[in-house]
């Protein structure tokens, strides 16, 4: 059985490689604010359905860089296996400070196991494709730590990669610290810290983010007798 210190251990190592590496700034550095809001309905004991609105800020949290909707169709197929697909519709600026239409499609599968009875692990896979037909793949593991009924802890860490005609290539990485704390019946606020890295391009960059979310869960409807 993985202990709470092997974890710990982990975590802080993860956490080393990505905050005091020296190419942690590249060749600039940007800091932002990313905050959401979002409500959930379990359809039923299986299908969940969800919508989140988020806000990003960038260029040193001075200007607002997207803003969007997120509509989610989940289906948990097992204890261990859940698919998702996912609509994102809004706009987002470009390096010209002009605002254009921002759309995605996207289509994942995750598999979560328990290392401890506090502790979970999970994997994910994701394919999505944007309103230019650009395709980006992701690999998307975490780490989940249950303190409490109402607080939680989490590591995120994520990959992009994008086809070539020489096959997939990494464009960027980025790791997430999350405390997750629940405020009242089924209602949770969440608060963070992001570090994303740009990869494999001439000008690459390091963007350093405070989340804040609010997560609404509705109850679930009974059916009719």
């Amino acid at each position: 059985m993985i202990s709470i210190k092997n974890v710990v251990r982990l975590a802080t190592v993860i956490f080393y490689i990505f905050f005091f590496s020296p190419s942690i700034f590249g060749q600039w550095t940007d800091y932002g604010i990313w905050s959401s809001a979002s409500i959930s309905q379990n359809i039923s004991n299986n299908l969940n359905l969800s919508s989140e609105a988020q806000a990003r800020l960038d260029y040193d949290a001075s200007r607002l860089g997207s803003a969007f909707t997120n509509f989610t169709l989940s289906r948990k197929l097992s204890s261990n296996w859940k698919l998702y697909s996912a609509l994102r519709l809004g706009m987002s600026r470009t390096d010209e400070f002009a605002l254009e239409p921002l759309s995605r499609i996207s289509v994942s599968a995750r598999y979560k196991y328990s290392l401890t009875s506090n502790l979970s692990s999970s994997i994910k896979v994701l394919y999505q494709i944007n309103g230019d037909v650009r395709q980006t793949f992701r690999l998307k593991p975490a780490l989940y730590y249950k303190v409490s009924k109402k607080l939680r802890f989490t590591i995120h860490s994520e990959f992009f990669f994008r086809p070539s005609q020489e096959g997939l290539y990494q464009t960027g990485s980025r790791l997430r610290f999350l405390m997750k704390q629940k405020v009242s019946k089924r209602r949770w606020v969440s608060f963070g810290y992001q570090i994303d890295k740009d990869k494999n391009t001439s000008d690459p960059w390091t963007q350093h983010v405070l989340i804040w979310s609010y997560d609404l869960e509705l109850k679930k409807r009974k059916g009719k007798k």
